[in-house]
């Protein structure tokens, strides 16, 4: 493959945080012109040094202002771009878009028809229920009524999460509300009600056993490139997102997770998200991620550039990346994994030694790097500050 010279930018939306980063880091030292989208100036990605920035309305807050603004960006551009989401929300901002969005971008995700079910929870279980996918008992309540009868035949505890909701995450700081009696599922299905929440059972056992395939898949379900890992610790623990992971290839795995894909006729990046039950070794369904995810830079690490492949596929010069990948390199976003993990310990959640087993060598930072400091510095200044506010209420309580 020559290199360049790239004509086409890449536009990766809402740059706020690590994923932005690593796309606009495995696109920019290739000299594939970048521009990071947001609506705060301070977004990690719009520090980096292989950035133009644009500013855009918040995607959440205001989709149809979101959208013209990413339309305003590409009656500017000199070729069409190839847009990069990192969130949900701006997926679903563009979908009912899209005939306007292909005048100015190329839009490497699956249409909106298809994209809009398998963003939603349902149509993920449905499909995997279809090929025999292992998912956890789940069923969808129609009332808090329902809901209670209904875990009389589930395992609690039980948790609670939206089938299609940015605004959940907003509202509740969490990704799943987790029940551990019929009580707290009352009380807490009169919160969720407004998001159509599934009721799930947990699968047990601690936070190495998620297992991830993340892949780019061409619009004909071709798999140009495949990564696997696993997460080795969350902020919070057992909800929450990446903190530690690593690179550890399993073929069997990414053939059984492109299956579930395949049933789902996806394209685009994703990440396909498992739990490993202890009781069985079967792998379960958590969720399918249509879009990059926070340590998608340990693909990059490893050897399985995603982002690349979605832009060479996007401008029809498509790559093929081999099957596998190193093992053992660990990822980590030092300064809340570190944070974190002193608060576990401190209330025996977790130990010294497990904490400097995930901190091993050859390891990779998501944020920091030397060759491209600012966002590491800002990231860590916001840090720094939250940290000396947090002190400054408690002396002042």
């Amino acid at each position: 493959m020559s290199e360049g010279p790239y004509v086409n930018p890449a536009v990766v939306l809402q740059a706020s945080g690590p994923n932005s980063v690593a796309i606009i880091r495995s696109l920019g030292r290739l000299g594939i012109p970048v521009i990071a989208c947001d609506h705060d100036p301070r977004a990690l990605g719009l520090l980096s040094r292989w950035v133009t920035p644009w500013f855009t309305r918040d995607a959440l807050a205001d989709p149809e202002g979101f959208t013209e603004d990413v339309l305003n960006l590409g009656r500017t551009l000199p070729a069409k771009g190839v847009l990069f989401p990192t969130h949900d929300e701006a997926i679903g901002a563009l979908g009912p878009h899209e005939d306007a969005v292909a005048q100015f971008f190329h839009r490497p995700w699956s249409p909106w028809e298809r994209m809009e079910r398998t963003m939603d929870k349902s149509g993920q279980h449905a499909a995997a229920r279809a090929i025999g996918f292992p998912v956890p008992l789940t069923v969808e309540p129609a009332d808090a009524a329902d809901a209670v009868a209904l875990s009389a035949d589930m395992r609690f505890p039980v948790i609670l999460k939206p089938r299609l909701s940015p605004d959940f995450r907003k509202r509740f700081k969490t990704q799943v509300l987790e029940c551990h009696d019929v009580e707290e599922l009352r009380r807490n299905w009169e919160l969720a009600a407004p998001y159509e929440p599934q009721m799930s059972e947990v699968i047990p056992g601690g936070d190495e056993l998620i297992w991830s395939l993340g892949s780019y898949r061409g619009a004909g379900g071709e798999r140009w490139a495949s990564f696997t890992g696993r997460k080795l610790r969350q902020y919070p623990t057992r909800f929450g997102t990446g903190r530690s992971a690593e690179s550890h290839w399993d073929p069997e795995y990414a053939e059984r997770c492109h299956a579930l894909l395949d049933e789902l006729d996806f394209q685009g990046i994703s990440q396909l998200e498992t739990k490993r039950d202890p009781r069985d070794g079967r792998d379960h369904l958590i969720e399918v991620n249509t879009r990059s995810w926070l340590w998608v830079g340990l693909a990059t690490a490893v050897g399985v550039n995603l982002p690349l492949a979605c832009y060479l596929d996007a401008i029809g010069s498509p790559r093929q990346w081999p099957e596998g990948h190193r093992d053992g390199l660990r990822w980590v976003l030092a300064t809340r994994h570190v944070g974190a993990a002193v608060g576990e310990i401190r209330r025996g959640q977790w130990t010294v030694p497990e904490l400097l087993k995930t901190l091993r060598p050859p390891i990779r930072e998501g944020v920091w790097d030397l060759r491209d400091l600012r966002p590491g510095i800002g990231q860590t200044t916001r840090q720094m500050r939250a940290i000396a506010g947090k002190l400054a209420r408690r002396r002042g309580g």
